[in-house]
């Protein structure tokens, strides 16, 4: 199960070029707050496919939907199916994305200054990185355990993986910005294809489509081919998840700065239209994945009607079922591959990420404050050392809280959960600003308020239903735009063009 040395070339060889190629974007910034954080707004059709792709897949995407697969059997393609629909659906309309990319936006919280108030901007600011940290602070603790599980080194070095990790990431994210992240994605967008390709074939060729399909009979029944019976899914899931969905196709902060890089509204159209359809992939092959490494090593004790993985004598948790699998059915040089693959998307993935919670943090968080203390403005370059340091902030406080929180449950819903912390009331806000002319000042901070304090009290206070408190927490966030919206007059103006 161990790597070989050809398997640690390859790793190697991938991170010595993926660092020098992140490093290079330096050299095209500048002094541009614009190009540091959207690239100058120059991102063409094929170039944005690949770049947010590769944002929105990674490691973390493929150990969280093996995991749902080994959990829901074939019920999990559900979640799959949705966002990749929903997101070709706001590609073909251009909803939200073309009115957005026209306000020649930076981030999203920014939109809530031009049509509601600056406090709101502060508000949303500190909510977006709120949730977006907590949902990123999971990512490196998973993303170790697939890496030290596959290349067999041993899980006591799992912290020094993550710090690795993360430390590369931070190197030309820090100092690159954007044009740094979309050079890399480019070439991880390319690697990762070919991983998954090789893996999707290894996994269904050792365990026998024939044999998944009986597997998940035996073992769940209906419910593992029916979602609307299938447990933690149902009927409020799939409404959720599509609420969820177009939440985070328009108002996700890491997907609408790519947006936002794009040359133009169309140019944005072509690339969510084209990038759903890659979406669809994302979710069900490694859901696929994890219904092989269900038939080929779940026979241990039954734990939340699943039986547990036992791979080598060793009962392992059902996250971590799928990257064993590849630990045992990959030979050497394609474990290699496959694990570059990986790290490409990790990469990919985190530095946007960072990229885009510190981008939150000092664009609508700290500038805000300055403003609403009449500080003098900053330049475009001390913009750019405050995101640097900022990033480096964010950096610090996601290996505290990844090594010291293991999420509840299913992690795929604990990221939903900290998504909708912001999401509910984001997208809630974002729609009424731009398609409902009575949106108030009042209204979008009860919106806020009530779409953050409906996912965070039910799920972390409460220890409700995942379900039920997303479906609750955008319903809180409807609600609160609306009846604040009516009760109060109508104060804000028209937006213009930052």
């Amino acid at each position: 199960m161990s790597f070989t040395t050809l398997d640690w070339t390859i790793v190697a060889f991938y991170l010595v070029g993926s660092v020098c190629a992140g490093l290079l974007g330096k050299r095209f910034i500048g002094d541009s707050v614009s190009h540091y954080l959207v690239a100058g707004r120059e991102l063409g059709t094929f170039l944005g496919i690949a770049t947010l792709a590769a944002t929105e897949i990674g490691t973390i995407t493929y150990m969280y939907n093996g995991e749902l697969g080994y959990r829901y059997g074939f019920s999990a393609f559900a979640a799959a199916l949705i966002s990749g629909l929903v997101m070709i659906v706001v590609g073909r309309t251009g909803f939200v994305i073309s009115r957005l990319r026209e306000l020649r936006l930076m981030t999203v919280p920014e939109f809530f200054e031009l049509k509601y108030s600056r406090g709101l901007r502060l508000l949303t600011g500190v909510l977006v990185a709120l949730g977006g940290i907590l949902n990123m602070g999971v990512f490196l603790k998973i993303e170790g355990e697939f890496l030290t599980i596959v290349s067999g080194i041993g899980s006591r070095y799992l912290i020094a993986a993550m710090t690795v990790i993360l430390l590369l990431e931070l190197l030309y994210t820090v100092i690159g910005g954007m044009v740094s992240v979309v050079i890399t994605d480019f070439i991880q967008y390319v690697l990762l294809s070919v991983a998954t390709l090789l893996v999707s074939v290894y996994a269904v060729h050792h365990a026998g489509w024939t044999h998944m399909i009986s597997k998940i009979g035996e073992t769940m029944g209906r419910a593992g081919f029916d979602p609307l019976v299938a447990p933690k899914f149902g009927l409020t899931f799939l409404v959720w998840q599509t609420l969820l969905w177009f939440s985070i196709h328009t108002c996700w902060q890491t997907t609408a700065m790519r947006m936002f890089s794009t040359r133009s509204p169309e140019t944005s159209k072509r690339v969510m239209t084209w990038t759903g359809f890659i979406f669809l992939g994302r979710g069900m092959l490694p859901m696929l994945w994890g219904i092989a490494a269900l038939t080929l090593f779940g026979s241990g004790a039954m734990t939340a009607g699943v039986p547990a993985p036992v791979v080598g004598g060793r009962s392992m948790a059902p996250i971590d079922a799928m990257p064993a699998m590849l630990a045992v059915i990959l030979g050497p040089g394609i474990k290699g591959l496959v694990v570059a693959g990986m790290l490409a998307a990790t990469m990919s993935v985190n530095s946007s990420y960072l990229l885009g919670w510190s981008a939150v943090i000092s664009q609508d968080v700290i500038l805000p404050l300055r403003q609403i203390r009449n500080a003098r403005p900053l330049s475009s370059r001390s913009q750019i050392v405050i995101n640097r340091l900022a990033n480096l902030f964010v950096g610090l406080f996601l290996m505290f809280w990844g090594l010291y929180y293991t999420p509840p449950g299913a992690v795929y819903l604990y990221l939903n959960i900290t998504g909708t912390i912001f999401l509910a009331g984001a997208f809630v806000c974002v729609v009424g600003g731009l398609y409902w002319e009575r949106a108030t000042i009042a209204g979008g901070y009860l919106a806020m308020l009530m779409g953050a304090a409906g996912a965070i009290i039910p799920f972390f206070f409460l220890h409700w239903n995942e379900n039920i408190t997303g479906f609750m927490a955008f319903g809180l966030a409807a609600l609160g735009l609306v009846i604040g919206s009516l009760l109060t007059p109508n104060t804000s103006t028209a937006m213009e063009k930052p």
